[in-house]
């Protein structure tokens, strides 16, 4: 069993998104967007890490997971924001960046969850 089949039962937290949208003023449309902007760019995000791991490129895979875990916390994808924040501090404790590679478990654990947060933000928010 992984540390992060939890992950399974709660990918999102719509209460993010409806606190979000009481402080704009009850605006769904601009929900709307955000969320979809969200989508958009999560599976490039994933995969800005996995080019930042393979160019050994700390700073890059520092500001990708940044990117990742800001965004994620922002849409309530509690899930994405937790294996961003794991992998923030996995980043940090790095001795130098040619042991990125020894991260790639933990951008692969971020896959197994893109398309499930994909799914629940698409079929329960939007």
């Amino acid at each position: 069993m992984s540390e992060y089949d939890e992950c399974t039962d709660a990918l999102v937290d719509r209460t993010v998104l409806t606190e979000l949208q009481a402080e704009l003023g009850g605006d769904q449309a601009i929900i709307g967007a955000f969320v979809r902007n969200y989508i958009a760019l999560l599976p490039w995000r994933v995969s800005r890490l996995h080019r930042a791991l393979e160019k050994l490129d700390i700073e890059d895979a520092m500001d990708a997971v940044l990117s990742l875990k800001t965004s994620s916390h922002m849409v309530g994808a509690i899930c994405m924001n937790r294996l961003a924040e794991e992998l923030e501090i996995s980043i940090r404790l790095l001795p130098g960046a040619e042991h990125l590679h020894e991260l790639k478990p933990q951008v692969h654990e971020i896959d197994r969850f893109v398309f499930g947060t994909i799914d629940e933000l698409e079929t329960r928010i939007l």
